[in-house]
């Protein structure tokens, strides 16, 4: 698509588009296009990541080209975990010091380092031991915690407020659907002659194109960006210039002393472990039946697509009927979130129990998990959307606190699968690891159902002022008040 006659059509036809109350396409959403892109392309990284580890110890692929390593579960699952640490550890030190400052150089350092260690990948597995692996598999999951921060600033700098929250859920939802994309597609290119060396290398290969893309034809801000006419960058910079953000102290103390934000940390750790489950070890445990890989890995892969699909129909249905008050006619709109949870505790529960009595291979396999992850976005839309209820200032804060707990408890999924399940062939041991799970779920469902809360805290701001961003006129009026 070209920008140029993008920005002439821009300029010349559609002046309605300076308008709040007309969409029409501009070179800013050419900009969201390219972030969904990066999105895509990390989500794809981390659907295929565990692929690409399980494949480096399948010795019943038979190639003269690659090198095998016999890699028992308890080093897949260090290797693995080191990913996820890095992850955890990174998000709010990313969310602190990168939302600062949104330039496009950070997203395509990520994509070039990121790009980097996967060109590297074969090389530092063969001579550097699954010690170097998990050193380098440490280091990708650091930059990819900056990929949030640096997208949600690039947003504000380049849309209006009202096009923000659709928008920002497009780019977040990349990350969805590169899982989706990576996992049967690496699953495929594993049985390949090159086998787990060329998922590493079609990972370097996309990243670095999308780098290459990124650099060339993005920019951080509108004002620095060649193809933008002065119609659009007069209608971002009016649209927002009433729209400011108010400096605010994050209050983490007094958050990390409620209790009803370990209610939404615990259930959002369960519900994180049961993902990362899901998305690194159902695969080996679908292989150790003697299905090929690529099998498994689609198989997978309709489950995550229920997971999406169910969560895009729910989430919004529920917070429109949260909003217009329709729940009021049943009951307490305050017990919405802990009814849709619940419902999806009992799903989860029976579907990972179901699953580990199933052999897998055939069709009721691939229905069972598709509804235990249908389940998991049912937890999504109750929980995952409390932070909105109880803050309306700090609700992204609450939601990184909420993440980093759940990534730090879900790194050590794959730790503790690896542990457990000494001989894969073993269904004992799997059925042990669903078990677990399962009562870790009916654990974090009493927790969340007992303390967890929708209404808006103490801690939130104080009472007169409503969001954080804020008008003109709301400034003055507070400035008035002040001197009262």
């Amino acid at each position: 698509m070209d920008t140029e006659f993008l920005r002439f059509k821009f300029e010349d036809s559609h002046d309605g588009v300076i308008t709040k109350t007309k969409f029409k396409i501009g070179i800013r959403h050419i900009q969201i296009i390219y972030m969904f892109m990066c999105s895509v392309v990390m989500g794809a990284m981390r659907g295929s990541t565990g692929v690409g580890i399980l494949a480096i110890s399948d010795m019943d692929h038979n190639s003269s080209y690659i090198e095998m390593h016999n890699w028992s579960q308890r080093i897949q699952g260090i290797i693995l975990s080191s990913y996820f640490f890095g992850y955890a550890l990174f998000l709010i030190p990313a969310e602190v010091y990168l939302a600062q400052f949104g330039e496009k150089l950070v997203l395509t350092a990520v994509l070039l380092i990121n790009g980097s260690m996967s060109a590297a990948m074969p090389t530092i597995v063969n001579k550097g031991g699954w010690i170097a692996t998990c050193n380098a598999q440490f280091l990708m999951g650091m930059t990819q915690a900056c990929i949030t921060p640096v997208n949600q600033k690039l947003i504000t700098n380049w849309l209006p407020p009202h096009e923000r929250s659709t928008f920002n859920c497009i780019v977040q939802g990349g990350l969805m659907l590169g899982i989706i994309i990576g996992l049967p597609i690496s699953g495929l290119i594993s049985e390949a002659r090159l086998g787990w060396e060329l998922v590493f290398y079609s990972q370097a290969m996309m990243t670095f194109s999308m780098a290459v893309i990124w650099g060339l034809l993005t920019a951080s801000r509108p004002d620095k960006h060649k193809a933008v006419g002065d119609w659009e960058s007069d209608f971002i910079k009016e649209t927002s210039k009433f729209y400011r953000k108010k400096t605010l102290k994050n209050p983490w103390r007094r958050v990390l002393r409620t209790r009803q934000f370990w209610a939404i940390a615990v259930s959002h750790a369960v519900s994180n472990a049961i993902f990362i489950f899901f998305l690194v070890n159902i695969p080996a445990y679908l292989k150790s039946f003697q299905l090929p890989l690529y099998e498994a890995t689609f198989q997978v892969m309709l489950a995550f697509a229920s997971l999406c699909l169910v969560y895009i129909l729910t989430a919004p249905s529920l917070d429109w009927a949260y909003r217009i008050g329709i729940v009021d006619h049943f009951f307490d709109i305050r017990y919405l979130r802990k009814l849709v949870n619940g419902l999806g505790m009992i799903g989860l529960v029976t579907g990972l129990i179901l699953l580990s009595n199933f052999i897998p291979g055939n069709q009721w396999t691939v229905f069972l998990m598709m509804i235990t992850l249908s389940s998991l976005s049912l937890q999504y839309s109750g929980f995952l959307e409390n932070h909105k209820d109880m803050s309306q200032n700090f609700s992204g804060t609450l939601l990184v606190m909420t993440s980093t707990v759940a990534g730090v408890v879900g790194a050590f999924v794959p730790l503790m699968t690896g542990m457990i399940v000494v001989d894969v062939t073993d269904q004992t041991c799997w059925k042990i690891m669903y078990f677990i799970l399962s009562a870790l779920v009916i654990v974090s469902g009493v927790f969340y159902t007992a303390f967890g809360e929708s209404d808006r805290q103490f801690w939130d701001d104080g009472p007169r002022i409503k969001y954080a961003y804020t008008n003109e006129t709301t400034l003055e009026l507070d400035e008035f008040e002040s001197t009262i």
